[in-house]
């Protein structure tokens, strides 16, 4: 009597699957388990403690960011690790203002899949900030030949220094341009003279995580207002055919060439006659008037202070 029954059951299975196998047919992909394994570890995790902020920076693949939700930051202040934030999965970073001078904290890191499992944790850093300095003062600029030199006022204790450069008005990043913190009140940097440069200073003590104080008052240089040195040394050959201006050349790197102007008896202004790459300009006009030079070494935005050789005459055999 519960034989078509039992038939009628094991056909219903047969036909399940069947249809599992059919469903299942052509499909591709990772082993179900490889969406149970940890997340890449976040990597190189470091500290900044800048005026007011611990900011925590780390590493992580770029490649491995669609596999994770983000990151959770962990803390301690002397007891269990807690919970205290939680970062989008394309940040590398993160600031914290929850703390205090002269305590211990430490910090440690770790990324979270699409499926809430926690990597390995990064490694662990200790952290004690301490009293940031004072900001440098009497910040002023020394234009040389090729380069830039900073110079400032020493702030109070045994401090280190920090140089940042942007070329956008007060957007600073958190890494200076000096290898290494400075102990001198100067600092050399290459010159650039096709568009503004802005420059703060920030003292700091050194420590593993900076200590770094409040930037100075921001220093802008602008190519535009350098202005070069005198011309030195003119002289003049006078031959039946042109009148020769030799000088001797700027020492600034930066100059774009130099002006020539010309005056002869009885002309109320000087005349701009050439410009020349060189420190050397020839004069072509044969008229026997008296006549005076005036040469300028050419900055980006400006000319040099004029030098001057007067009563020279072209005369014809």
């Amino acid at each position: 009597m519960k034989i078509p029954f039992l038939v009628s059951l094991l056909f219903y299975c047969l036909v399940l699957c069947a249809y599992s196998l059919v469903s299942g047919c052509g499909k591709k992909g990772e082993p179900t388990l490889k969406l149970y394994e940890k997340p890449p570890q976040p990597s190189g995790l470091n500290a900044i403690h800048r005026e007011s902020e611990i900011i925590l920076l780390w590493d992580f693949p770029d490649d491995k960011e669609e596999i994770i939700k983000g990151f959770y930051i962990f803390k301690s202040s002397g007891k269990d690790f807690e919970k205290i934030a939680f970062v989008e999965r394309n940040i590398r970073s993160f600031r914290d203002s929850d703390f205090s001078i002269g305590s211990e904290y430490q910090y440690k890191i770790v990324s979270n899949s699409l499926r809430n499992i926690y990597s390995i944790d990064s490694n662990i850093i200790k952290v004690i900030p301490q009293a940031i300095p004072l900001p440098p003062q009497e910040i002023k600029f020394r234009i040389e030949p090729d380069s830039l030199t900073l110079e400032w006022g020493k702030s109070n204790g045994e401090n280190f220094y920090n140089i940042y450069r942007t070329y956008k008005q007060g957007e600073y990043g958190l890494f200076p341009i000096n290898k290494e913190p400075l102990r001198q009140n100067s600092f050399t940097d290459n010159l650039n003279v096709q568009k503004k440069v802005y420059y703060t200073i920030r003292s700091l003590t050194a420590s593993s995580s900076r200590d770094e104080g409040p930037a100075s008052e921001e220093l802008e240089i602008d190519p535009e207002k350098f202005i070069p040195s005198k011309i030195q040394d003119i002289q003049v050959v006078i031959t039946e055919n042109y009148i020769y201006l030799l000088w001797k050349e700027s020492p600034e790197r930066w100059i774009e060439g130099y002006n020539i102007y010309r005056k002869k008896d009885g002309d109320k202004f000087y005349t701009f006659i050439g410009n020349t790459q060189i420190p050397a300009f020839i004069d072509r006009d044969k008229t026997s008037i008296k006549r005076n030079y005036r040469i300028t070494a050419v900055g980006p935005g400006e000319e040099s202070p004029p030098a001057d050789i007067q009563d020279i005459m072209f005369v014809k055999d």
